[in-house]
């Protein structure tokens, strides 16, 4: 929603941030079964996440709304004009995607260092989840001292799309907060407004749908 308020770099940080959030608590497969499908032949190193259809738009929408850099004007051609309308270039999408797959692969890394009989449990996908978390804060600098509540709150949008936080995304939403030194009544005041215009949105896709 805020989106266009960000530099491209943050575009692309935020990106990411969304992409391990949206897959932070997600189901784990080995070799493409659940821990209740094992088999003498289960390969359990083969392991992935279980990212659901909603996740997997969700960042779509993320990657399409980042807008390649340009030296010239918006009006200067048509993939400067399809930027400003906030259609993607190709080449901003594969970046995203790319952001993204790195994302996963390091969770599942992380993921990797835990026993099979721990990986499932919520305390151990918090502390992979907020391993690979810190990786991608360390160093970070924002070029508009805005852009972590603008990032903050369009990750509790990411985090509201089931209309609830898990206990696995607070956590991390709470790391990102510390992280940046925001106060309680500035993470209060988004989570509010985030919640109310998630509300929002589904009563008017309730009516559009009658």
């Amino acid at each position: 929603m805020l989106l266009k308020l960000l530099p491209e770099p943050d575009q692309k940080h935020l990106l990411g941030l969304a992409k391990l959030l949206a897959l932070a608590d997600k189901p784990l497969l080995w070799d493409g079964k659940t821990s209740d499908e094992f088999t003498s032949d289960t390969d359990l190193s083969a392991l992935s996440i279980q990212e659901g259809e909603k996740e997997r738009e969700m960042i779509a929408e993320l990657e399409q709304s980042i807008t390649r850099p340009s030296n010239t004007s918006v009006f200067g051609n048509s993939s400067s004009a399809s930027s400003m309308f906030g259609w993607s270039s190709s080449t901003a999408f594969m970046s995203g995607s790319k952001s993204s797959d790195d994302v996963a692969a390091k969770l599942i890394d992380e993921l990797k260092k835990y026993p099979v009989t721990k990986a499932e449990k919520p305390e151990t996908r918090v502390q992979a989840a907020t391993s690979v978390l810190k990786e991608l804060l360390k160093g970070k600098r924002f070029e508009l001292p805005t852009a972590p509540k603008v990032i903050l709150f369009e990750l509790l949008l990411v985090a509201l799309r089931d209309g609830t936080i898990t206990s696995v995304e607070w956590a991390l939403l709470k790391e990102f907060q510390l992280h940046h030194q925001l106060e309680d009544f500035i993470f209060d005041d988004l989570l509010e407004r985030a919640e109310t215009l998630n509300q929002e949105v589904s009563k008017t896709i309730s009516i559009i749908l009658e």
